[in-house]
């Protein structure tokens, strides 16, 4: 994961990109975000901060944000895929339900430990991983 601008501007040079200014916006704009969004969510919350991107400015720049580390996917669900912040928190895993799409999130020593022995008996080296568990809530349950 690059850790700041500079970073930033190494890397995106060295996949033959520009850095432009709608990238650096977009990347303020994630950085201020606060818990999973979409690309829809996240649009709308940068407009409301008066930065002006499209869509297709996310969509076309998500491959490197994701590949930089600047922004994470999170989970998916039948709808859609949600991301967070590269920056902001440590790794976590989600709990999802799939009737009202509340999400649960928990991290589990357990499951890590399982998740790299897995990885060394095929000779992987892990490098991310998305862990989504998917259900009903209590409350839906009902």
């Amino acid at each position: 994961m690059v850790k700041n601008q500079k970073e930033f501007e190494g890397f995106i040079r060295s996949k033959g990109c520009r850095l432009t200014g709608e990238r650096l916006k977009l990347i303020e704009g994630i950085k201020r975000q606060r818990g999973h969004f979409n690309v829809d969510i996240l649009v709308s919350c940068l407009r409301k901060q008066g930065l002006k991107v499209s869509r297709d400015t996310v969509y076309r720049n998500l491959p490197i944000l994701l590949e930089a580390g600047v922004v994470a996917q999170s989970f998916r669900t039948s709808r859609d895929t949600y991301y967070e912040c590269g920056c902001s928190r440590a790794h976590h895993d989600h709990l999802i339900c799939r009737e009202c799409a509340k999400v649960v999130e928990f991290k589990d020593p357990q499951i890590e430990k399982a998740q790299r022995r897995v990885a060394e008996k095929y000779r992987f080296k892990l490098e991310h991983h998305c862990h989504q568990l998917v259900g009903l809530c209590r409350k839906c349950r009902k």
